[in-house]
């Protein structure tokens, strides 16, 4: 099945989406201003919610991620 609803979204889905809205609006913002700068540090931010994707999960833990 393409689409599973029992699975969870994950144990930093909340800093995902958080990082995710603050670079959307520093990326827009960089191109608005047309600054290159402004606009690394967009990809920095949003490069940052992309490595959450590899932090260690506890097995344990209730909020793990199920594979």
């Amino acid at each position: 099945m393409l689409l599973d609803r029992g699975r969870s979204a994950g144990k930093y889905f909340e800093w995902k989406i958080r990082l995710f809205s603050v670079g959307a609006v520093v990326a827009l913002t960089g191109i608005y201003l047309d600054s290159r700068w402004v606009t690394g540090a967009a990809i920095v931010i949003l490069m940052s919610g992309l490595l959450l994707r590899l932090l260690p999960v506890d097995p344990e833990d209730p909020d793990a991620e199920e594979d």
